[in-house]
């Protein structure tokens, strides 16, 4: 099943179209009129794109009224293709935390071709190498070193710790004989932090104020400020050190 926002191509099977083959896509029992696109009668079908050699068909960006049956009749060959949608998936998790990116594709098979990419550079992360049987992780990228886990049967991609800069858009493409599906997942990392406040009474009447942030046990502010105890309205007379802690997600 597909998420709405998701792309999806739909194959023919034929790996080049002859000057006398004849290709029709239909959506249910209407025909999909592949020749006038751009018109505004078919402002529905203005998603799609139809490739010139194969004409496979690939839908951007699929609204859940684009949800059901497509088939495709080429010549005296006739097939059906299922296209379900789901909601729009968007994660938020803990800075540490693990995150699995669920497909909810069942229908894998051995022959499939998986592939995760992630950030607007669609930079590849993981996929797997049927003919040799294994699963490529991109070692070369620190975001994610020993941290990804793909399943080669549903297609999840687990992150077991993830980062602040694990956050962004994770695409995954599954190249099937017959079509490909592609779907795509928001992740959101928020980070912990905490915040500390101290407070020091000097024998020379000033008080210092530190405040300090650490986020990932890291420190990464700190101020200092100095007051003159007597324009301070509390008193801090009895009081040489006093720290108060803060945390949150």
């Amino acid at each position: 099943s597909l998420m709405e926002g998701d792309s999806v191509t739909l194959h023919t099977g034929v790996t080049k179209i002859q000057g006398s083959d004849q290709i029709v896509w239909k959506f249910g029992d209407q025909v999909i009129p592949i020749t006038n696109l751009n018109s505004a009668a078919d402002e529905r079908w203005s998603n799609i794109h139809l490739n010139d050699q194969t004409r496979d068909l690939t839908i951007r960006n699929i609204r859940r009224d684009q949800s059901g049956d497509y088939k495709v009749e080429a010549n005296t060959i006739s097939m059906i293709l299922h296209r379900n949608l789901d909601g729009v998936k968007k994660i938020s998790v803990r800075d540490g935390d693990p995150v699995p990116l669920q497909t909810r594709v069942t229908d894998i098979t051995g022959n499939d071709v998986i592939e995760w990419t992630f950030g607007p550079q669609n930079t590849s992360i993981v996929k797997t190498d049927r003919v040799n049987g294994r699963i490529i992780y991109n070692e070369h990228d620190v975001r994610f070193t020993n941290t990804l886990h793909l399943d080669i049967k549903t297609g999840d991609l687990t992150i077991s710790n993830t980062k602040t800069d694990n956050a962004g858009l994770y695409h995954i493409k599954i190249t099937k004989s017959m079509y490909a599906i592609q779907k795509s997942f928001s992740v959101t990392v928020s980070g912990e932090y905490f915040v500390s406040f101290i407070f020091v009474l000097c024998e020379s009447g000033y008080i210092v104020l530190i405040f300090l942030v650490f986020v990932r046990h890291t420190l990464t502010l700190m101020t200092v400020s100095l007051y003159h105890y007597s324009s301070v309205r509390c008193s801090f007379r009895d009081i040489c050190f006093v720290e108060i802690c803060l945390k949150g997600k």
